[in-house]
């Protein structure tokens, strides 16, 4: 039951992950991966979200899975065009969770529930402000919070336009609640743009690149 809580909880929390990101989190084989999201979906508290014909498809949380999991988050919409960026994101969680520890990983949707519930930016960037002067905030995929000041991760996998990409990068920097922010990016178009809008905003000592975004 306590291993169906955490499975449950870890999907409910990241959004929507492929089965092969769960086998990869818990440790166990591909037919036992298989055989256990198939259950937690016939228990209801998981389900297949297929956005692509031919493409791979996601699981997520139902909101039954959500309240087994104890968590006070919505179930995830995935629009189709995030399909790809679900999977990218779950690939970098699960580099996270090695590298800093599987608690100290939360999702933009676990961060936008903490800063309203705060009414302020725990691991967001400020780029202007709203109608009833409440700062607009840019939030990243991933964030990374521990005893110390958290580090922003954002996954790029296409290219922004110049200037707002600019923009972010130049918030991004004038964050000193943040300790440093993380790009994964997809070689290309999108790693290029991100290195020039680092460069032009004179972001380097606190927003770098990783070379690769593929690390599941």
């Amino acid at each position: 039951m306590e291993r169906d809580r955490e499975l449950v909880g870890w999907v409910g929390r990241l959004g929507a992950v492929e089965v092969g990101h769960v086998q990869a989190r818990f440790g166990v084989g591909r037919s036992v991966a298989y055989e256990v999201v198939a259950r937690l979906i016939e228990a209801g508290l998981l389900e297949r979200v297929q956005l692509l014909r031919g493409e791979p498809s996601l699981i997520r949380a139902t909101a039954d899975g959500l309240g087994f999991a104890g968590l006070g988050l919505a179930v995830a919409q995935i629009r189709v065009g995030e399909l790809f960026h679900c999977i990218a994101c779950a690939d970098v969680v699960l580099w996270a969770e090695r590298t800093y520890g599987a608690g100290a990983v939360v999702s933009e949707r676990e961060l936008r529930f903490a800063e309203q519930l705060e009414r302020r930016p725990i691991a967001s960037a400020v780029v202007g402000e709203l109608p009833d002067g409440r700062p607009r905030l840019h939030r990243p995929d991933l964030a990374v919070i521990g005893d110390e000041r958290p580090i922003a991760i954002e996954v790029e996998l296409t290219a922004k336009a110049p200037a707002r990409l600019k923009a972010i990068v130049k918030a991004w920097r004038r964050a000193r609640h943040v300790e440093r922010v993380m790009y994964f990016c997809s070689p290309g178009p999108a790693q290029q743009g991100v290195e020039r809008a680092i460069a032009r905003a004179r972001a380097g000592e606190r927003v770098s690149v990783v070379e690769t975004w593929r690390t599941g």
